[in-house]
């Protein structure tokens, strides 16, 4: 893999063209997941998006801040959600497969089978809104939709690439929280 620190926004997305048209399996870093991540600087987020709505508006976009809204309205709107949340004491309110209200992880994945469902690539965009959910990019990855579409998904992760002291890339979620596990090809 080249070094992700350092490359333009230009350099991205031809890469992410390119990598589109290959066969999933010659990805080197993918990791068996069917899925292109690429990571920009969150200060860079309204370039990298209207790049995304220029180049791809005939995919299936998938706005997790949207998403993330809506959920919040289930639940009768963000007062009875801090409510709620207060109860929890934990993230699992995103992804309690015991609660009456649909979690915002099978949320996610429902969106990304609708894309499928049209034959339209995946693209999730604002992927910023999932800290502090306990939702990791792997949960999705790893998703059966994921895996069996014949389309990669393509995640547009806010980060930062730094190296370590042995000068290996590791990539930061909002310049913040190391990520690991990540299962899909960087770019």
């Amino acid at each position: 893999m080249s070094s992700l620190k350092n490359k333009s926004m230009e350099s991205k997305f031809n890469d992410l063209k390119i990598a589109i048209k290959e066969d999933r399996g010659r990805w080197p870093d993918a990791q068996g997941a069917n899925a292109l991540i690429v990571v920009y600087p969150p200060e860079k987020e309204n370039a990298y998006l209207k790049r995304v709505n220029k180049e791809y508006s005939g995919e299936y976009i998938i706005d997790l801040s949207d998403l993330f809204i809506d959920y919040i309205d289930k639940y009768g709107g963000i007062d009875n959600f801090k409510t709620i949340y207060k109860n929890y004491r934990s993230t699992s309110v995103f992804s309690d497969k015991d609660s009456k209200n649909e979690n915002f992880k099978e949320i996610i994945i429902g969106e990304i089978g609708k894309a499928v469902e049209k034959n339209k690539m995946p693209i999730i965009i604002r992927s910023g809104i999932l800290y502090g959910t306990g939702i990791r990019n792997k949960h999705i990855l790893e998703s059966d939709v994921v895996r069996e579409s014949k389309k990669p998904l393509l995640v547009f992760y806010p980060g930062e690439v730094r190296e370590d002291i042995n000068e290996n890339e590791k990539v930061f979620f909002l310049n913040a929280m190391k990520a690991n596990d990540y299962r899909g090809q960087l770019i």
